[in-house]
């Protein structure tokens, strides 16, 4: 077999499974048509629900990904054939020249001299480049890149030119490159991560796109919004270069459409919702949102949805009948508002339009080139029999992200790592790289603090005056060099810090930029490149802590970036190099929970070649599935999945214990100890919770009581059983979901309009009550389609009011207020279904492992967009709807994800331990055992009694959090890199006894040294 696997496709998927292949020790060649890596994520501004910086997020894996020896990125990149079979693939690669090389120093020169001006593809066209230039500042691979087609000195139109290659200093543009060369590489299996498309508009004549330049879509307008676009982050409008005072969002252009594009492009609601709210907060007076459904399908989405509300923005529930310019050079809108059943017409500055997503350009060529299939709607094919939706038609070729259909970020993370995860069955030797040496020859005793000092584009720097603070910076003591960067996390300029460390003889780094806990390890990795110990260094977050929070206080953000800064530096002067433990780790893997996720997980990382335990407290395996007749929207046989996932788990050779709990469970990363119900003990380095959820037990209508009210799984045993009694059937949504801090359960809309479906087709009268349909799957979409022509009656009741106030059931009618009708109506029904929502599962087991719960109860993950897989605590991973709700194609996909970054902890056999763990100072101890008390991570041992005994600490256990050395009254407790004095120095930095004195040092009249006594 061979040792690497071929990624196609450097978007935010591509780029998920290249790095977790990379960490299990596979080999990747990563191939990318464009000539940077990043995909549409490196276009977007923020993220929903967080608002996090997207590109702030995205960049530092792609930095990871440029740096990680285990990853050949090949730009201007496709594959032109496919040969041979899953384990000995050979395939064949077209590069194309970008004429510079390597030894390119970014400076930016060469574009300042090129004559030739293009639209900007990376600015939707709002912007301009030149014929040489780097898509995006943060871009990777580094060297600029020639347009040679439109470069004047193109051999078929040839106008000798060479301004570029004149002003470039380091000789790096080289014309005589062959324009492309074909690549063999041998890759044992294929992920394909080609990402998606937007529909062009024009196409839709009544929406007016190109008939006036204040009517955008939804990608025009993010770039208005980054700080990196082409207005500097400021919404302006492209006509005049003024501010709008109202705006328009529209949704679903092109998509549910049937003379486009039938299905839901899933993520363009949030997106919208986002740009709704990041409208207002930019001082837009009045913004409108005009939408079909809003489809707040996602964990936290519902909450996000509710405070753009809460932000005064208006919802229309309508489609525009049309858009169209007026002399007056405002942009008028037809439409029939839904709720008042009456023709309105109004006047907007700007309109911005969500496009439909489409399959990426050349998908049916690289599909043919594959030997792989796409589906009728252009997408890749996946078969969903075969596990979850990354599996396509050709055995060892693997599906991730967009490249199979629309979806949100995490979805694309998820699926990314779950290809990873089942790639990796394809590989031989693993290997993984030496980590750098540290050889530093520079003296550490007296400390030569660096200070870097990120602009974020204008997260920072257009609030605060980034080029004062690095000039004050260099007035702290023991500060031999500042400066300030664009974005200090682009691989670029990771490598210019890396520079200026060796060439100034830093020992002391301070980084200003954005928030340690997605960052600090890239600067640490620069440090460590640089060879400097990675410890000594220090994050002050100026912009999360400051310039976010004080936008409309700029001078005073400044003087707080300086405060911050020089509470860092005092730190900084203070740090002391720090060496981490090797710690051993068990090779084996603990599956808790048996549903299709649990069972999907353990029977991929058994594939890898671990050893792996499954408990089930249950007598079978397969979960909720196991209530189920078929599985929506596919209509797939609920037994026959189960069926094959268990046939998969038993030829891996996963260990299953049925009717089994976990009694007890703790440990630490690489080894958990586990207490089975049989008494049986379980030894193991890594563990997956996939403890799914359970349906919501109504109290509502009765339920329990009235035997006519029933759930949608009452409903799914009767049709497996023989059928539901009753003509007049009424389904009601969102019962036990969207209420008391419990978002969208997923699934239920799906499931109750698949139901209704087939009772329909019996010949009973059904009807289907609603917030908002979210049959966001594109199967889903077209079920819903199905359903309202085979003359299932859809109504709309009060989506801000629970079900039971906005519904009455009584004397054999249900009773509603209609929303799409404006009247009261009341509907005969035999048989009331209420569509139940999904529960965390109960259970002390996430508590014991010291797992952390979101405000709806489910697990919580890293991070909401790019770690949905895993925990703050090292060596747990989530899996399914433990996480969240979760259809059964999308659990599965996440059990193979969580079996990925299982894999690539365990593929190692040991484990490096950050060094932050607690120590003990013995002589000062006097056993109080306080600290034992207060420990939240078991990880101090007490050794005989109070006052005469002794205290232990377990490294491997320590998190590092404090609180014992907070809880210590004796100081016998010492946090390395947190130390009491590092903790005093900060403080007296930020409390100087005299302000004036830090005013004057900031404005370099006077040098300022902090008092060592106070």
């Amino acid at each position: 077999m061979s040792d690497a696997i071929l990624v196609i496709g450097g978007g935010i998927a591509g780029i998920q499974a290249s790095l977790d292949l990379a960490e299990a020790g596979a080999k990747v060649v990563l191939v990318e048509r464009e000539p940077s890596i990043g995909g549409k994520m490196a276009v977007l501004d923020k993220n929903f629900p967080t608002l996090d910086c997207s590109i702030c997020i995205e960049a530092p894996k792609m930095s990871e990904v440029d740096l990680h020896p285990n990853i050949e990125i090949l730009a201007l990149s496709e594959v032109e054939a496919l040969e041979g079979e899953p384990g000995n693939f050979l395939a064949r690669i077209k590069r194309r020249a970008g004429f510079v090389t390597e030894d390119c120093t970014r400076c930016d020169l060469c574009t300042q001299v090129c004559p030739v001006v293009l639209p900007n593809e990376f600015d939707s066209g709002m912007a301009a480049r030149r014929a040489i230039y780097t898509p995006i500042p943060q871009a990777v691979p580094g060297p600029y890149v020639i347009d040679i087609d439109r470069c004047l000195n193109d051999p078929p139109n040839y106008l000798p030119c060479h301004h570029c290659s004149s002003v470039c200093l380091p000789r790096a543009i080289d014309f005589m490159m062959p324009r492309e060369e074909i690549l063999e590489r041998r890759v044992g299996a294929v992920i394909v991560a080609t990402g998606y498309d937007t529909l062009d508009p024009r196409k839709l004549r009544e929406f007016g796109y190109g008939r006036h330049p204040d009517i955008l879509t939804g990608m025009e307008f993010e770039r208005l919004l980054t700080s990196a676009g082409p207005t500097g982050g400021e919404i302006l409008r492209p006509s005049n270069g003024q501010h709008p005072h109202n705006l328009l969002l529209v949704l679903c252009i092109g998509s549910r459409d049937r003379r486009f594009f039938p299905y839901c492009s899933r993520f363009c609601c949030m997106y919208s919702l986002k740009h709704a709210y990041q409208a207002v907060d930019h001082g837009v007076r009045d913004v409108t949102i005009m939408y079909m459904d809003i489809r707040a399908y996602g964990k936290g989405f519902d909450e996000f949805r509710q405070r753009v509300r809460d932000s005064e923005v208006r919802f229309i529930r309508t489609r525009p009948a049309e858009i169209r310019p007026r002399e007056d050079q405002r942009i008028w809108v037809r439409y029939e508002d839904t709720e008042t059943a009456q023709l309105r017409e109004e006047g907007f500055d700007m309109v911005v339009l969500a496009t439909a997503v489409t399959p990426s350009a050349g998908t049916p060529e690289l599909a043919e080139r594959l030997g792989i299939e796409v589906d009728r709607d252009g997408f890749f094919k996946v078969l969903e029999s075969r596990g979850g939706m990354i599996a396509s038609t050709r055995p060892g070729v693997f599906i991730a992200g967009c490249a199979s259909g629309p979806k949100d970020i995490p979805d694309s993370v998820a699926e990314g790592s779950g290809a990873a995860g089942a790639a990796l069955r394809f590989i031989g030797r693993r290997t993984w790289p030496e980590p750098p040496r540290i050889e530093t020859t520079v003296d550490l005793e007296q400390p030569r603090i660096g200070v870097f000092v990120c602009h974020c584009g204008s997260n920072i720097a257009g609030v605060v005056d980034v080029e004062r603070v690095a000039k004050a910076a260099l007035s702290l003591p023991d500060v031999t060099f500042a400066s300030h960067q664009m974005f200090s996390c682009a691989g670029n300029t990771q490598k210019e810090i890396e520079e200026a460390i060796k060439r100034e003889k830093i020992n002391r780094v301070v980084v200003a930029a954005c928030s340690p806990r997605t960052h600090e390890s890239i600067f640490r990795g620069v440090l460590q490149r640089a060879g400097l110990n990675p410890y000594l260094l220090v994050m002050a977050n100026i912009r999360n802590l400051n310039s976010w929070v004080h936008k409309d206080a700029p001078e005073e953000a400044t003087d707080k970036a300086l405060d911050m800064i020089w509470m860092a530096v005092e730190k900084a002067r203070r740090l002391v190099p720090l060496e981490p433990s090797i710690l051993p780790l068990k090779q084996r893997g603990l599956v808790v929970g048996g549903g299709v996720a649990g069972m999907a997980a353990a029977t991929a990382l058994a594939r890898q070649g671990f050893e792996t335990f499954l408990v089930e407290k249950e007598k079978r395996l397969g979960g909720m599935l196991n209530d189920l007749h078929e599985i929506a929207p596919s209509g797939m046989s609920a037994r026959e999945v189960i069926e094959e996932l268990h046939k998969e788990m038993v030829r891996a050779g996963v260990r299953v214990y049925l009717n089994t709990s976990i009694e007890q469970i703790g440990g630490v990363v690489g080894s958990f100890h586990a207490r089975l119900s049989n008494g049986e003990d379980l030894e193991v380095g890594a563990v997956i919770m996939a403890t799914g959820a359970v349906p919501y037990q109504p109290t509502e209508f009765g339920y329990g009581r009235d035997p006519r009210v029933w759930t949608n799984l009452d409903v799914e045993k009767a049709l497996a059983d023989g059928g539901v009694p009753g003509d007049n059937v009424t389904y009601l949504g969102c019962v036990g979901s969207r209420c008391d801090k419990k978002g969208c359960s997923r699934y239920c809309c799906t499931s109750m309009i698949q139901q209704a479906l087939r009772l329909r087709r019996q010949g009973k009268n059904v009807r289907v009550l609603f917030k908002d349909i979210r049959t966001y799957s594109r199967q889903a979409e077209e079920l819903y389609e199905e359903a309202q022509r085979a003359g299932v009656l859809f109504y709309r009741y009060d989506p801000e009011s629970p079900p039971q106030e906005a519904v009455r059931y009584e004397h054999g009618e249900v009773r509603f207020f209609d929303h799409l009708t404006g009247a009261e109506l009341r509907l005969p029904t035999d048989r009331l279904v209420l569509a139940v929502g999904l529960e965390p599962s109960p259970g002390d087991i996430p508590e014991q492992l010291k797992i952390s719960r979101s405000t709806d109860g489910f697990l919580m993950e890293l991070h909401p967009k790019l770690g949905p897989v895993e925990t703050s605590t090292a060596g747990i991973y989530l899996a399914g709807a433990a996480q969240g709700p979760k259809d059964v194609r999308e659990s599965i996909n996440q059990g193979f994800a969580a079996a990925a970054k299982a894999g690539a902890l365990l593929a190692r056999g040991v484990i490096e331990k950050e060094p932050l763990t607690a120590h003990l100072v013995e002589d000062r101890c006097i056993a109080c055992m306080r600290c034992v008390k207060v420990c939240p991570y078991n990880a101090i041992e007490q050794i005989g009694p109070v006052k005469t005994g002794q205290v232990r600490f377990i490294e491997a256990s320590c998190m590092g959090c404090g609180t014992c050395a907070a809880e210590c009254n004796f100081n016998a407790i010492e946090m390395p890199y947190f130390t009491k004095e590092q903790i005093l120095a900060q403080i007296d930095a930020a409390l100087a006894e005299k302000p004036e004195e830090k005013c004057l040092v900031f404005t370099g009249v006077m040098n300022y040294a902090p008092n060592e006594d106070a």
